[in-house]
């Protein structure tokens, strides 16, 4: 078996707001094995960014409040680290990718002064070795010309080659922990595949593990080994890409899969979609979250939250459904029926 690299267990996140406590991340526990790449998926709001940038706790506090969970990285737990102790550890072993560079990078500023900053900071290099390091960094980031690079800013740069330069700062000190979250947003098919493939070839050449947060299916399909689903700021599934593509047990990773348009599909049939929408985290749902939009949910999804169910080789869902006690509907679940209840249409 693999060895972990990062452990999270029991973790919620809650913002205080002027209306009250958003629940933006409750009871989410994974783990994450050395050189693996780990894709989480979900709606917007599903509580991906906010579950990964409070692991080290890259959010505002306050607002944002972990209210409980132990983060557990290179078997050491860092839950409790103060400022000064988080910071020997962001940038240097675990690296973020963020979704727009151009507010990520400082416009201010030239290319080559922002890959050196962290080389600087982590690492005892002179200026020279610093600037000698950064252009082979831009180089292994797949950015042309690296030397001309270096003198120029973020904004003489297109969004592909801003990513790229993120890509170079997050490598900078070959952490052990990569967390991409949606890096390709708003880029081209071409060049969403180009970024996608650098961050695959960095994961097989310095061993690094890789958080990908995405929307697109597709996406998860060419990068990752596993795939968690959150939904309403909890994990609702998970497992090895194949189980969750091939013998998904959750209706939401039924219905994400169901919503990707496919070639082979009748033109002329409606596409896929989900009815209604995310819950409120000022009041989440006591139970399944997903319940209000499912077809199959019954009396208890609405009144308690589902449990781990085990399915084996690490493929586990949150499901009434898959509880031996809900009899025709579940069995209606699994043959793939569409059961319509008063309230989900």
């Amino acid at each position: 078996m693999s060895e972990q690299i990062l452990k999270v267990e029991h973790f919620s996140v809650s913002f205080d707001t002027y209306a009250g406590e958003v629940q933006a991340v409750r009871d989410v526990s994974f783990a994450l094995n050395r050189g693996e790449i780990l894709s989480i998926v979900g709606e917007s709001g599903s509580g991906k960014s906010v579950m990964t940038q409070s692991l080290v706790k890259l959010l505002p506090a306050p607002p944002a409040r972990i209210k409980s969970g132990k983060v557990i990285f290179d078997g050491q737990d860092i839950s409790g680290y103060r400022f000064k102790q988080l910071r020997q550890i962001k940038g240097q072993k675990i690296a973020y990718i963020f979704q727009d560079p151009m507010t990520s990078l400082n416009p201010t500023v030239k290319i080559g002064k922002q890959v050196t900053e962290g080389l600087l900071a982590h690492a005892s290099v002179s200026r020279q070795e610093a600037r000698r390091k950064a252009v082979e960094l831009l180089r292994s980031a797949g950015i042309p010309n690296p030397d001309k690079r270096m003198e120029q800013y973020p904004h003489e740069l297109s969004g592909g080659m801003r990513q790229r330069v993120m890509i170079a700062i997050a490598i900078a000190m070959q952490p052990q922990l990569l967390v991409a979250d949606e890096p390709t947003t708003a880029l081209d098919v071409t060049i969403q595949s180009q970024i996608l493939g650098t961050i695959k070839d960095l994961n097989r050449s310095l061993g690094m593990a890789v958080i990908l947060i995405t929307h697109d299916m597709g996406v998860v399909a060419g990068m990752a080994q596993r795939v968690m689903v959150m939904y309403g700021g909890r994990v609702v599934e998970s497992g090895a890409v194949r189980d969750i593509f091939y013998h998904s047990a959750h209706p939401y990773t039924r219905s994400l899969l169901a919503a990707v348009p496919r070639l082979d599909a009748d033109s002329t049939a409606p596409l896929e979609h989900i009815v209604g929408s995310p819950p409120d985290m000022l009041a989440p749902p006591a139970g399944c979250p997903f319940a209000p939009r499912c077809r199959y949910a019954m009396e208890v999804c609405r009144s308690h939250m589902p449990g781990r169910t085990e399915l084996g080789d690490g493929h586990d869902t949150y499901c009434w459904l898959c509880d031996s006690r809900a009899g025709e509907t579940a069995q209606a679940f699994l043959r793939g029926e569409r059961v319509v209840h008063s309230g989900t249409e």
